[in-house]
């Protein structure tokens, strides 16, 4: 899906889920995408912070580097259940 008109939060690991969400308070219509360190483990964070996107690049195609391309589709599973996970937490 392409979001028109995002601002790319980068780096990512550097702001946190929490600048999102602080920036967000003043700025509702800000539409955010993080890129750099977003992994399985945060990605809810992210969405739950107001982020409309997310850029994962290595923590999502690792499994590409040794031919192993089931372990992409697995870990692209992964995320996209997270990110439905949080998104129905937010409502």
């Amino acid at each position: 899906m392409y979001f028109k008109e995002h601002a790319n939060v980068f780096p990512g690991e550097m702001l946190g889920p929490k600048f999102v969400k602080a920036l967000r308070g003043p700025l509702p219509q800000a539409r955010l995408m993080p890129t750099g360190g977003v992994d399985i483990d945060n990605i809810g964070e992210w969405i739950k912070a107001g982020c409309v996107a997310v850029g994962v690049g290595s923590n999502l195609t690792r499994g590409a580097a040794t031919g192993d391309f089931s372990l992409v589709t697995q870990t692209s599973r992964r995320f996209v259940a997270a990110i439905r996970k949080a998104k129905e937490e937010v409502g």
